[in-house]
């Protein structure tokens, strides 16, 4: 049985006709239920928004209807009818097409290669492949996106948000009828979600099921028609737009950011940003950097960090925040200076800086951030092994290696049936609270952190902010990069604002408490304010 294209599909049958659902679905996983008797139906030309908590069991689901995994019980509708979708190629043939949240690319390949991946144009009887095809057919599928990058590059050396663009593009490619995005927005700015989010309302007006997970309630409220809120493994909330615009439940309840959150947590949540500490002035800065930057990718980056102190860092897609960070200590080639603790350094690799206190989080956790065949336990005390080892090296401390990684589950509130099971058996959110602690626990002075809360639910979100001020008050000096401009203001005591690879202008601390400061932060990053204030 096939799905019926956009144009087969009409005007009045877009309101009523089930492209994909699920009836009962049940999956378990060792010590764990992940889905629980689940039932959803996914309609052609709508936008439907899966949301809950770490561990809620939204990614099983969507790996449910992809066909990469097999429920215990209960069955996948196609059209109405009970089918077996024997993996993902299966569905892709279906017409189902799903962007991971974990990016799945061939980083040796350029990025028309990936983009047009089995779907390669042919020529002389299909024995060889027409490179200029492909590259224009990449190029139209990218533009749909609103990106522009080299073609011939390799994925390898893409920022993780370009990246993102070259997968939605490979769905884009298989011209699918349901498209399932897990997190699609995570690692992009605003001004690129937002553009994300209109090609979803445009795919969605061709008549195809659109479903993505978000932990960006206010991408939710603006784009959904429809929400299934899931809470340990249980569809425990819908929300649907009636016929004035307005998204809400069956008695009622209106679909905003607050009712989202408590439905997913089933509580109240207060404000998720804890109070912020005070700074010490006048102390040895933790680390400076002295018209710094990454080489060809970043420059003139002056900033002074002080112990204590959380600077955020803005900027667009490729301003150059994460190339500055990994400059720092040492994955990419740095120009510049640095001084730790007053003392000049330059760190070939990151265990060097690392020894002198200075740690950085990856926003790549695939890739950069965790070893995703180890356990959980093998990934929370790699970066300290050192401090696990008896003899001389000869064993591991496995008592000691346990204590700490239960302490950090339980300081973070992870969700982890058996931390001797490969760390990928964990949704994102949680892998993402194991790569903040894995670094905590080498007991650094200056923590640099990349998107810190990708792909993490609101509550997890909290418990994260109240760690990182928690470690500030203690001394800890913080850089955190993120995309969310909310975050940054929330927790930051000032703001650097990054653009072509160096810093366009600063947002003070009692800037960061005036109605506007968001809009401040968007001109500066587009270079629509010549608002360039001291970096310090």
């Amino acid at each position: 049985m096939e799905f019926p294209s956009a144009k087969q599909v009409g005007a009045a049958a877009q309101a009523t006709l089930p492209l994909m659902g699920v009836r009962g679905v049940t999956v378990e996983y060792p010590g764990v239920r992940a889905l629980d008797n689940v039932t959803v139906d996914f309609m052609v030309g709508e936008i439907h928004a899966i949301v809950g908590e770490n561990g809620a069991g939204k990614s099983t689901l969507m790996k449910v209807l992809s066909g990469a995994l097999a429920p215990n019980a209960g069955e996948v509708l196609r059209n109405g009818e009970p089918t077996t979708l024997r993996g993902p190629r299966a569905a892709i043939r279906a017409g189902i097409s799903m962007v991971h949240q974990e990016l799945n690319l061939v980083a040796t390949l350029s990025v028309a290669e990936n983009v047009l991946l089995g779907r390669e144009p042919t020529f002389l009887a299909g024995i060889a492949v027409d490179r200029s095809q492909q590259r224009e057919r990449a190029r139209a599928l990218l533009a749909m996106l609103g990106a522009e990058m080299d073609l011939d590059r390799a994925v390898s050396e893409l920022s993780i948000a370009d990246c993102q663009y070259v997968e939605i593009a490979k769905c884009l490619a298989s011209e699918a009828q349901v498209l399932i995005l897990d997190e699609p927005t995570a690692v992009l700015g605003e001004h690129e979600a937002r553009k994300l989010l209109q090609l979803l309302r445009r795919l969605r007006d061709e008549g195809r099921a659109v479903l993505f997970i978000s932990h960006h309630l206010d991408e939710v409220v603006d784009v959904a028609d429809r929400v299934s809120v899931l809470r340990d493994g249980r569809l425990v909330a819908r929300f649907q737009r009636n016929a004035v615009g307005v998204l809400q439940t069956e008695d009622g309840t209106v679909a905003t950011e607050d009712t989202l959150a408590q439905a997913m947590v089933g509580r109240e949540l207060g404000s998720i940003y804890p109070p912020k500490g005070s700074v010490k002035p006048g102390a040895i800065a933790a680390i400076e950097l002295i018209e710094f930057g990454a080489a060809d990718r970043s420059r003139d980056v002056s900033v002074t960090v002080l112990p204590g102190e959380i600077v955020g860092i803005a900027g667009l897609v490729g301003s150059g925040r994460t190339e500055t960070a990994e400059a720092i200590v040492g994955l990419r080639r740095p120009v510049g200076k640095i001084r730790v603790a007053g003392t000049e350094r330059t760190f070939k690799h990151p265990r060097a800086a690392m020894r002198h206190g200075v740690t950085y989080v990856s926003e790549d956790r695939k890739g950069r951030g965790l070893h995703v065949s180890l356990s959980s336990v093998a990934n929370m005390t790699l970066p300290s092994l050192d401090a696990f080892s008896q003899f001389g090296g000869a064993r591991i401390d496995e008592v000691a290696e346990r204590s700490v990684v239960t302490r950090w589950i339980n300081e973070l509130a992870i969700r982890c049936a058996r931390p001797d099971l490969s760390i990928s058996s964990l949704s994102g959110g949680n892998q993402q609270k194991f790569a903040l602690a894995r670094w905590l626990e080498t007991r650094p002075n200056v923590l640099i952190i990349d998107e810190p809360t990708r792909g993490v639910d609101i509550g997890a979100k909290a418990e994260i902010y109240r760690i990182i001020a928690a470690l500030a008050q203690e001394g800890l000096a913080c850089i955190v990069i993120s995309s969310e401009l909310p975050e940054l203001i929330g927790l930051a005591h000032r703001v650097l604002v990054m653009r072509n690879g160096s810093v366009a202008g600063e947002v003070t601390r009692e800037q960061l408490a005036e109605l506007g400061c968001e809009e401040r932060i968007v001109r500066i990053a587009s270079g629509l304010s010549a608002d360039r204030q001291g970096t310090s």
